[in-house]
């Protein structure tokens, strides 16, 4: 509150000296044109961040109504998450989830990297209750809660790429190299290029008493000669308990099959989100 007071202060002060100097001196003369031109910089600053804010604001005017007016003292949910698209023979590699009996694309939640303390303290943030490992709650998952009033900022911190994990070759280790699913050798070094971000409407959040946003960014791996003709013969020897392909028809089904009219196995919606790139209410 006292920031935002001496913002006004100085803003107010700044545009009363402008006035003052228009009515009563000569504007032309040095030290008062130099002087209103180091005023008009002072106020036009907060003027743009503004203008740019308010420009946001207007391409998230849902967002922005729930946050600000809305939820904005209520706990809001967010996790946000990268996935990879491993397409073979017209067919996508899927994993087993960790949690929950379904299956999915490759990939998992952001991390957290030391200095973010600052950041979080900002904005409130709470850990996630909902997802715990072994040791407690996933503190540095970037899955956590915080008052509806900071969601539009928080999430501005995370595109900005600041204190947070900026690679996405952690869970392709460990839900594929670890496990042995890929050789090691042979991937020790991948290729990926940027697909999309989706970013699902604030609504209820499933099992908790709680609004909620997920966040996506979707890549594409892009094999070498070598690791196409592994990811192949694999694709070849067909499903196991941790490993799927499933064709985009499957996943637009979330797993139902349409020719045997059953449900092979589960598919988690935001796979169909990431292969279609737009989010259905699923």
């Amino acid at each position: 509150m006292k920031e935002r007071l001496i913002k006004i202060l100085v803003f107010v002060t700044c545009f009363g000296l402008i006035a003052w100097i228009l009515a009563t001196q000569n504007a032309a003369l040095p030290i008062w044109s130099i002087t209103t031109g180091l005023m008009v910089s002072i106020i036009a600053t907060p003027l743009y961040f503004g203008l740019v804010e308010a420009l946001y604001s207007l391409n998230h005017l849902s967002l922005f109504w729930k946050t600000k007016v809305i939820y904005r003292r209520q706990d809001v949910r967010l996790s946000i998450a990268y996935l990879y698209r491993i397409k073979v023979k017209g067919k996508y590699l899927l994993v087993k989830n960790r949690k929950s009996n379904y299956y999915q694309l490759v990939g998992g939640a952001y991390k957290t990297l030391p200095g973010v303390e600052k950041v979080f303290k900002k904005f409130e943030v709470k850990p996630d209750k909902r997802f715990e490992t072994d040791n407690g709650i996933a503190k540095n998952d970037l899955r956590f809660t915080l008052p509806g009033k900071y969601v539009i900022g928080i999430i501005k911190w995370f595109h900005s790429r600041e204190d947070r994990e900026i690679s996405q070759w952690r869970e392709f280790c460990e839900e594929l190299l670890t496990p042995g699913i890929l050789d090691k050798h042979n991937f020790r070094y991948i290729d990926y290029k940027y697909a999309t971000t989706l970013q699902t409407p604030m609504k209820k959040a499933k099992k908790l008493s709680c609004q909620e946003i997920l966040i996506y960014e979707i890549f594409d791996l892009v094999p070498n000669t070598e690791q196409l003709q592994s990811l192949e013969a694999m694709c070849d020897q067909g499903d196991t308990d941790y490993i799927k392909w499933a064709d985009p028809v499957l996943i637009d089904k979330l797993g139902f099959d349409e020719r045997t009219k059953e449900v092979v196995y589960e598919i988690g919606a935001h796979t169909k989100w990431a292969i279609g790139e737009r989010w259905t209410d699923d």
